[in-house]
């Protein structure tokens, strides 16, 4: 990925920082100590279990801000988390997926409050589409459209700017990041447990088994993830067939025996129902083309030589059911020798320490490795 016109600017543009009277020596001299202070803020802020109240005494409230951005189809709503300080600062569009709670749970102003009081100003993106446990290729565009609505506002310094994205959100701001529109104005992207392909995926979910190396083994699908590939699967079918498959397979071994399906749902069908992962394979290249190209449009694959950011941060949760660790290992291989790339694996449960129930000592060396794999984010922030 090579390194964008806009992240070449001269540090005497960034304002945010400049410290008038201090030699642009020392200003660089302290980077490291002012990249290891915002990773601490945010580390400290990011896990609720962490103890973190010190931090509210140095660092000011954020500012949250209702806000509408342009989409594809209209205008949407959201909420910017930023410095309550004046100043232009690093923003990033924080694509969050598919969650299974409403957008008013108190966890998700947990993020945009971390990113706030590190330094940044973050547009926290909800997608309709995938609040409907549904993944479109929509949203690429849609995503790409609101980073850059949010690098034009006058807090924010596109220079310094990026996107970040969780589990599916992390391959749909990697597909957003190569957008024409934006790629050359993308300086840093993070994502945590992406998928490579939606079609190796798929036939992980349908075979409930991944790659380990050169062999297959069982794998946990998780119900959620479940759920959101039979919606996005079935989104092409007539609403009340439709309704049938996501009835019958909200749980596996489902059956619509006695049901008289389109040639489309036939084809559905036998993919939901594959008893391996070479039955899987075959039925998903059995699907209808306008199927098939939908797979192809939502994989990140296809997207690698688009990207131009300088700073890639990847991460994944070695036993992770909700995305198989084997996605992100595959999306590694392929970025394989790019000196922009930061690839961690991690003991976690999906980003939440709390599941893996791991004795104090693997937990310390976790909750290190994961700030050891965010660094990079803040110091490209103080660049």
């Amino acid at each position: 990925m090579a390194q964008s016109a806009a992240s070449q600017q001269t540090v005497s543009n960034r304002a945010d920082f400049q410290t008038p009277g201090i030699p642009l020596v020392f200003t660089r001299s302290t980077r490291p100590l002012r990249a290891l202070a915002r990773a601490a803020v945010f580390f400290l802020k990011v896990f609720p279990m962490l103890p973190s109240r010190p931090v509210d005494w140095v660092t000011k409230s954020p500012l949250v801000e209702k806000v509408r951005y342009p989409t594809s189809s209209g205008f949407a709503e959201g909420e910017v988390y930023r410095p309550s300080g004046p100043g232009r600062f690093p923003a990033a569009v924080v694509c969050l997926g598919v969650v299974p709670f409403g957008v008013d749970h108190p966890q998700i102003p947990i993020l945009g409050k971390a990113l706030a009081r590190a330094g940044f100003a973050a547009l926290l993106y909800w997608s309709p589409a995938m609040r409907d446990f549904r993944l479109d290729p929509a949203d690429i565009e849609n995503i790409s459209l609101a980073y850059d609505w949010l690098i034009r506002q006058p807090y924010a310094d596109p220079a310094r700017s990026g996107l970040i994205g969780t589990c599916v959100g992390g391959a749909f701001a990697l597909m957003a990041a190569a957008s024409p529109l934006i790629r050359e104005r993308v300086a840093f992207l993070a994502a945590y447990a992406p998928y490579f392909s939606m079609w190796t995926f798929a036939r992980d979910i349908a075979s409930a088994t991944r790659m380990n190396g050169d062999r297959r083994e069982p794998w946990g699908v998780d119900q959620l993830t479940r759920k959101v590939f039979v919606h996005s699967l079935t989104a092409g079918l007539e609403p009340e067939e439709a309704e049938w498959f996501r009835s019958a397979f909200a749980v596996e071994n489902a059956s619509l025996s006695g049901r008289i399906l389109s040639a489309e749902g036939r084809a559905v069908y036998a993919l939901l129902t594959a008893r391996d992962a070479a039955e899987a394979d075959a039925a998903l290249h059995r699907l209808p083309v306008f199927m098939q190209e939908r797979l192809t449009a939502l994989s990140p694959v296809n997207y690698l030589d688009g990207l131009r950011a300088p700073l890639f941060v990847q991460l994944h949760d070695v036993g992770d059911q909700v995305i198989p660790v084997s996605e992100s290992r595959s999306l590694h291989a392929a970025l394989a020798g790019n000196l922009g790339e930061h690839y961690t694996e991690m003991q976690f449960s999906h980003l939440d320490p709390t599941k893996g129930r791991l004795p104090l000592f693997r937990l310390a060396r976790e909750l290190g490795k994961f700030f050891r794999a965010v660094y990079p984010l803040f110091r490209q922030a103080v660049a």
